[in-house]
């Protein structure tokens, strides 16, 4: 789900597709039963590489833990697999432990909450209130409606960037919320992304399809604006766009029928998995030979099922995809899926965002020092300028990511091209997996591998 470098976030649509759900939900209620705890006064001697332990006073910390707790919504209408945001957490929790903790302390993934959508608030002021928690982590929601309490009591905050509220604007940056890759959303910028993956597909005539809801609707404006600015360099135009789509429609036949008639070779679409399993259907039926950008692409249960309906398309992620062949996957990666194999259970995104989650909150405590504490950790966490995460990621610098996006004139992002079901990392080089676009000369849009 991306129009460029966290323009438009992979899954983003969740949180517009939820509101023909809601009404269903809006009778779900009740806080998640958890374990509970105090804040500590504690004293004790050197342990593992993390530094002096040290007397601290903190909500969560105690003589031999740090307690973290996290809400996903694990009972959802869309059969997201957002709890599994717990299993990358645990097992990222698991690996720190094992290589000898935080300051002579274990870290403890002491709450689980789930918010059945409807409850974020209720499950985050649960969090804070009860929980007795250092920080929040992960957080894997279609609604993030409890943000304003975890700013307003500046609690340390670490989840998944689909919301909105992980921002906050330019003016009021929200310091203490860390997404997985950065923390600002803008629905409707133009970027280069979308319009090199068109000159990719040697593509000429855009299609772009949205429901009406307000972030898929913005979505579609920012894939229009980014044609109006980078589409005559790659020769690429939109072609045909419908915004006015009733989320859950089932029948796309005149919008492909228009779309034939514009000579339409690629869409790129604003919808959920099933608007875009719909689009495909109806393309094959019509013999349009167009190819999808897909902004959910990356998901393996869906390539398996559908990857049929959508060879040839492009899909990319801000994140090293795990089809990267082992010799030239970054350590990082090989952490991953070893904790994933480990644990027994297949990655996905939400499990490698909760990893991801867990070991930026590492990092910034190793700069925080023995003797931290909530603020401490946030002031370290916003001086780091080259996360990397063990090369998972391209680069998010803390010092900017919480009111722009990346490097705008050189976006960066893994884009892979599905082939016989599965994922193709075809723009990547040995050591060098990510592709970077050019934008600073629109009229000419290059690429390089991790400018």
């Amino acid at each position: 789900m991306s129009v460029g470098s966290r323009h438009v976030r992979r899954n983003i649509v969740a949180t517009f597709a939820v509101a023909g759900s809601l009404v269903l939900l809006a009778g779900a209620c009740g806080n998640s039963k958890n374990e509970g705890g105090s804040s500590a006064t504690t004293t004790a001697k050197a342990s593992g590489d993390t530094g002096t332990k040290v007397t601290v006073n903190a909500p969560g910390v105690t003589d031999s833990e740090i307690r973290i707790g996290g809400v996903a919504s694990v009972t959802n209408p869309l059969g997201g697999t957002y709890g599994d945001a717990f299993v990358g957490a645990q097992a990222a929790v698991d690996k720190v432990n094992a290589d000898g903790g935080l300051y002579g302390r274990k870290l403890v993934l002491a709450s689980k909450r789930d918010d059945k959508v409807a409850n974020n608030k209720a499950e985050v002021d649960g969090l804070v209130s009860t929980d007795n928690v250092f920080a929040v982590l992960p957080v894997a929601t279609l609604l993030f409606t409890g943000a304003d309490t975890l700013v307003s009591q500046n609690v340390p905050t670490f989840g998944w960037l689909i919301n909105p509220e992980w921002g906050g604007t330019p003016d009021n940056p929200r310091k203490n919320l860390f997404g997985q890759s950065g923390s600002y959303l803008c629905f409707d910028c133009a970027s280069p992304v979308v319009p090199y993956v068109a000159k990719q597909a040697k593509a000429k005539n855009v299609g772009i399809l949205a429901y009406s809801v307000p972030q898929s609707s913005q979505c579609a404006d920012g894939v229009k604006n980014s044609f109006d600015k980078f589409g005559p360099g790659v020769g690429a135009k939109v072609a045909f766009i419908d915004k006015s789509l009733a989320y859950g429609t089932t029948d796309l036949s005149v919008q492909v029928s228009k779309m034939k008639d514009a000579g339409v070779d690629l869409v790129t679409t604003c919808m959920d998995t099933n608007g875009v399993v719909t689009l495909a259907k109806e393309l094959k039926k019509q013999q349009v030979n167009a190819k999808q950008y897909l902004p959910n692409g990356y998901d393996h249960g869906f390539v398996k099922e559908f990857g049929d309906l959508f060879e040839g398309s492009l899909v990319r992620t801000d994140f090293v995809q795990w089809e990267l062949p082992e010799k030239d996957q970054p350590q990082g990666l090989k952490d991953f899926l070893a904790a994933m194999k480990k644990a027994g259970v297949e990655p996905n995104e939400n499990s490698l965002s909760a990893w991801l989650n867990v070991d930026l909150f590492v990092e910034g405590m190793k700069k925080a020092g023995p003797n931290f504490d909530r603020q401490k950790l946030l002031d370290a966490i916003n001086s780091i300028s080259d996360y990397k995460a063990g090369g998972l990621l391209h680069n998010v610098d803390w010092t900017t990511a919480h009111t722009t996006i990346g490097d705008p004139d050189n976006p960066c992002q893994f884009l892979s091209v599905i082939k016989n079901s599965t994922f193709s990392p075809d723009f990547s080089k040995p050591g060098k997996p990510f592709l970077c676009v050019n934008a600073t000369n629109p009229a000419a849009l290059t690429s390089s591998n991790d400018a």
